[in-house]
C-alpha cells in the first residue's frame, strides 16, 4: 500500500473570520497576508485544517506557523528553528499547537525491498527526515507542556 504526500498543493485562503485570526508573532515565514486577510497553506491538508479552524464556531483564535521551536537537528547537532503549522485555541479554553503531515511522514521509513543504489539512498534520506521530524515533535511537546498547551501531529485520518 503507497500512502499519499500532500504536499503539491500551495495557496492563500482569504478569512472568512479574520476576528479569529491571531497574526503570527515572528512573521519570518510570511505566511500572512494583512491586505487581503490571507494565510498561506502549503498543502491540502493545511488548507482543510484552516479552514475547519476559520468555520468552527468553538475555535475562538488560530493562527499559521505562530511559534517558532528551538530544537537540536540530529544531523548537524546544531540548534535550528522549527515552525509549528496552526496553534488554536477553542472556547472551552483548551489550546493545542498542531502539526500537519500525511501519514506517511509520520512513521519510520520501512526498509526497501530491493537494494539498489537509488533505493538505499532514498532509505537514508527519508530516516533522516524522520529523525528532524522526531526532534522537532519532542521539541513541540516541550514548548507545548511548558506553555499550558498540547502538542498533536493531524494526518489524512482526521482531516478528509
Amino acid at each position: 500500500m503507497e500512502l499519499k504526500i500532500y504536499n503539491n498543493k500551495t495557496g492563500w485562503y482569504k478569512l472568512v473570520n479574520p476576528e479569529k485570526f491571531i497574526q503570527p508573532i515572528d512573521d519570518h515565514m510570511h505566511s500572512f497576508n494583512e491586505s487581503n486577510m490571507s494565510v498561506q497553506y502549503k498543502s491540502s491538508l493545511e488548507l482543510k485544517a484552516i479552514r475547519y479552524c476559520d468555520a468552527n464556531p468553538y475555535v475562538a483564535k488560530f493562527s499559521v506557523e505562530p511559534y517558532h521551536i528551538k530544537y537540536i537537528k540530529p544531523t548537524d547537532g546544531k540548534i535550528h528553528r522549527y515552525f509549528i503549522d496552526l496553534f488554536i485555541a477553542f472556547t472551552s479554553g483548551d489550546k493545542f499547537l498542531v502539526e500537519i503531515k500525511s501519514k506517511g511522514e509520520t512513521q519510520p521509513p520501512k526498509k526497501p525491498s530491493k537494494n539498489t543504489q537509488k533505493a538505499l539512498m532514498n532509505y537514508q534520506k527519508a530516516l533522516q527526515t524522520y529523525a528532524i521530524n522526531s526532534a522537532k515533535w519532542s521539541a513541540a511537546h516541550e514548548f507545548a507542556a511548558i506553555n499550558k498547551m498540547r502538542f498533536i501531529i493531524l494526518n489524512e485520518d482526521q482531516l478528509n
